[in-house]
């Protein structure tokens, strides 16, 4: 597979540690893999099935002729691999290279490779001199005895060496196979491989954008590539799989294997754009397990005792496999090539509504940008690739660039089975979307998303049609079926329980695995990330327009998008050079009049929690069977407002993520699902709490008027109680948002009044207002149980047990009258902020004339 495009490379690491550029973050290595360690270590507790062998048959290679011929290579190699073990001398012992000396080989006892009943007789037609084959298969093998007989007291790099030879031997004998067949239609150059490790181990990839280092990368070569050809640090796009090694044998060499592992393979999905799932390898001494990582869950094989005869045979049948199966068998996309002739891209795409398969028309897109990778090792793994359908006739290059004209959208969404019953598909969406919107997206002046097609993705496989969804990749039946077929996810809760909700993520046992299905969707137009926007006015206006994009969703389309984050929103420039905004990716979407048509019917969904940490809200994150509505979907929108301005909205000029988790908002993605609901919680309870915990910590220093250049001596990063520095929101809000010239209090009194309307909103009663539940109060005094706190709290004047209110309950009774409260105050500082971008343009125009005249 080749390079991504220059303009989604990593940048050069910094080898010292310090800031560099992670996915749409800036972050410090150190935080980086902090973060990744700890999901690792949740996943191998939480996500990862043990001793799960089916997934060995998973590459068997599907042509039945390719199967006989794996048998028979299997066999010999397995076979040649015992005779030349039996003709070494046990002596007792250990030689300094922690090789035991019971099995290594006398001198005088060479390899037999004539016709003997010990002899596998593997032909060397076309493959050179029987002599020369001897001296390689010899030598593989006498430095992989080093590892068939490893004692755990020894160094772990003395390992690589060995396990490289292993799988260096059984590339060998695939070769000799392969190269010798009559008919090169068979497996010469059809889809077969050579395995073979990196020749460089313990290494960090260049394409990495960390600085872990792998053990040994597995590659797949041409059958007439040398074996000893030297790839040195290969690369994350290039390898089939990554192998981790440690030393020790028992279940915790097994866990820190995985773990590493596991960190891993996030980036082979990162840098490899057409990897549906991905395989790696963990070795615990002599134990080798194959490791799955599926869209939901990883899976891993029971351990193969190299050791023993029986563990090396499986794991010479596991390299075999993988050498003759398809690529779609190891994880890669057929329906995605890459053109080298053009150096770029070529996608399939259904020509029309639903899906690619046999009697559909297949339209095919070019493409050399990346703008949306899959960084995350679980989920839908959305890329987003902006293309053309135009095929370029010369070769792509910064003189001959392509022009992108679409935007399309590769993910794995939860679905239903049958295509015809899933509600929820995102192409619906949007075609509604386009009918209800098109003809009055002018009118209302926002920005839309527009599909041209989208469906399912089918390829070839065998011979024949299949469907790219979950059943196609464990096998049909691997999957434990889906209760009446509805759509679920991760931390759905499995019953009306509250209290028995998942952690979001979660997956609650081994047969939660869910229905997937990999769907591809072309839409215009083309826009940037949120991370894009260039100044305060960029992103008020950005921001702005999305959510008035949202309420158009939700009054004319009746759809309510239920995942606002960066990740969804794009930044359109016009021929103008106005910045505007666009919300996309409706996956999580759900049509409000199906969803109370079966709520009455009694057929509504279980809980979900839908959304990106750390922006969902509070009653989506708590897990709450509040309804969930478009107020919902604003506090989410709040949340990115505050993340962006306490990260920094002008791109270039932005925190790293080590700085920000030292401030409070950061402790909304740290700790557990109680503590980022506290979090959240204590920050937008009230304006003060909001004010000293938030607000004065966005990063606007150098901008005339903002509040953090008001707020006194007690304003270090980090601090987290209310202080008496801390202004009222109602002072902040009138005096500071007056100067529609100010853009410092165009941020921050946007933040302000959104939070006052969702939280202390004047349309709900005191007790109704805040975050945390609160007794209902005494109607004799009202103000009696909101002065007391703690338990005193739940008491009336008389000593009664008052009733709690949950402010978030009772917020969704009036969804409707707050939503359109909220759309009046995005509305105004809209105007402001498009208003603030045309004289920022012009006064930039004027000065380019100036320059001229001169």
């Amino acid at each position: 597979m080749p390079p991504p495009s220059a303009d989604i490379r990593t940048p050069s690491i910094q080898r010292s540690g310090t800031s560099r550029a992670y996915s749409s973050r800036l972050s410090t290595t150190e935080h980086i893999l902090t973060e990744r360690h700890a999901e690792a270590h949740d996943h191998y507790e939480r996500r990862l099935d043990k001793d799960d062998d089916s997934i060995l048959s998973l590459t068997e290679p599907l042509d039945r002729k390719l199967k006989g011929i794996a048998e028979e290579i299997i066999e010999k190699a397995a076979l040649f691999m015992e005779s030349y073990l039996r003709t070494v001398s046990p002596n007792s012992g250990k030689s300094a290279d922690g090789m035991s000396d019971a099995i290594k080989p006398r001198p005088d006892s060479p390899m037999q490779l004539s016709n003997t009943p010990t002899d596998p007789s593997i032909s060397t037609q076309r493959a050179g001199n029987t002599s020369d084959n001897s001296v390689l298969l010899k030598e593989k093998l006498d430095e992989a005895n080093k590892w068939i007989s490893w004692k755990s007291s020894s160094k772990e790099k003395n390992m690589y060496g060995p396990i490289g030879a292993f799988i260096k031997y059984v590339a060998l004998v695939v070769k000799e196979k392969l190269t010798s067949l009559a008919d090169p239609s068979s497996g010469n150059g059809r889809g077969c491989r050579l395995v073979l490790p990196s020749t460089k181990s313990d290494y960090n990839p260049p394409d990495a954008d960390d600085t872990m280092r792998i053990d040994m990368g597995l590659v797949g070569a041409n059958i007439n590539s040398p074996v000893e050809a030297n790839s040195g640090r290969v690369l994350y796009y290039k390898v089939i799989a990554v192998l981790e090694a440690k030393r020790r044998g028992d279940d915790d060499g097994f866990r820190d294997a995985f773990e590493q592992l596991d960190i891993y393979t996030r980036q082979m999905y990162q840098q490899q754009h057409n990897l549906r799932f991905a395989w790696g390898i963990t070795v615990s001494g002599t134990h080798v397990r194959v490791c799955l990582f599926g869209p939901d869950r990883a899976k891993s094989s029971r351990l193969m005792d190299i050791s023993k005869p029986e563990g090396r045979r499986a794991f010479i049948k596991v390299l075999v496999h993988w050498s003759l199966c398809e690529e779609s068998q190891l994880g890669r996309d057929p329906t995605m090539e890459y053109l080298r002739d053009l150096k770029c891209w070529q996608i399939a795409c259904p020509d029309k509504a639903g899906s690619m398969g046999e009697g559909a028309d297949v339209k095919y897109y070019y493409f050399t940008t990346v703008s949306c990778q899959a960084d995350r090792l679980f989920g839908r793994h959305t890329r987003c690739f902006l293309a053309t359908d135009i095929r370029p006739t010369t070769m792509v290059s910064d003189e001959t660039p392509l022009k992108p004209k679409f935007v399309i959208k590769d993910s794995w969404a939860f679905s239903k089975r049958n295509a015809s019953e899933d509600t929820r598909d995102e192409v619906r969406s949007l075609e509604k979307v386009k009918a209800c919107l098109l003809a009055k997206a002018a009118e209302q002046d926002i920005i839309i998303p527009k599909i041209e097609v989208g469906g399912r993705v089918s390829f070839l496989r065998n011979g024949g049609w299949v469907e790219d969804n979950t059943d196609t990749l464990y096998g049909r039946g691997k999957l434990v079926a889906d209760k009446a077929d509805t759509v679920r996810g991760p931390g759905e809760m499995a019953d009306n329980n509250a209290d028995d909700a998942n952690k979001p993520g979660e997956v609650r046992s081994n047969d939660d695995l869910y229905f997937r299905a990999h769907r591809r969707i072309v839409m215009e137009p083309i826009g940037e990330p949120l991370r894009s926007t260039t100044s305060v006015a960029e992103f008020v206006t950005v921001v702005c327009d999305v959510m008035r994009c949202h309420s158009a969703f939700v009054n004319d389309c009746g759809i309510l998008h239920r995942d606002i984050s960066p990740n969804n929103i794009l930044v359109f420039r016009g021929a103008d050079g106005i910045a505007r905004g666009m919300l996309i990716d409706l996956d999580c979407a759900i049509d409000i009049d199906q969803e109370k048509r079966e709520k009455r019917e009694g057929r509504a969904k279980r809980k979900e929690m839908t959304g990106t940490l750390p922006y969902m809200s509070i009653n989506n994150l708590s897990g709450s069977l509040v309804e969930h509505t478009s107020l919902d979907d604003w506090e989410s929108m709040l949340c990115v407002i505050c993340w962006f301005a306490t990260l920094g909205t002008i791109s270039g000029k932005r925190r790293g993520d080590g700085e920000l988790a030292r401030c409070p908002i950061g402790k909304w993605r740290q700790g557990s699902t109680d503590e980022m609901i506290t979090a959240k919680q204590s920050t937008f309870d009230s304006c003060n709490s909001f004010q000293n915990l938030i607000v004065r910590h966005f990063k606007l220093e150098g901008v005339a008027g903002s509040t953090s250049d008001r707020i006194g001596a007690n304003s270090e990063v980090g601090e987290i109680g209310v202080g008496s520095a801390g202004a009222e929101i109602g002072t902040s809000s009138e005096n500071d948002t007056s100067d529609e010239g100010d853009e410092s209090d165009l941020l921050e009194g946007l933040a302000f009044e959104l939070h006052e309307c969702l939280f202390q909103n004047l349309s709900l009663s005191p007790d109704c207002r805040g975050t945390f539940e609160k007794p209902k109060c005494d109607e004799q005094n009202p103000t009696d149980s909101g002065a007391l706190s703690g338990w005193r709290a739940r008491k009336g004047r008389l000593g009664k047990l008052l009733p709690m209110v949950n402010p978030l309950e009772e917020r969704a009774k009036i969804w409707k009258d707050i939503s359109k409260q909220l759309l009046e105050i995005v509305d105004k500082y809209w105007k402001q902020a498009m208003a603030l971008q045309e004289d920022a343009l012009e006064a930039k125009s004027n000065v380019a004339i100036g320059t001229i005249l001169q």
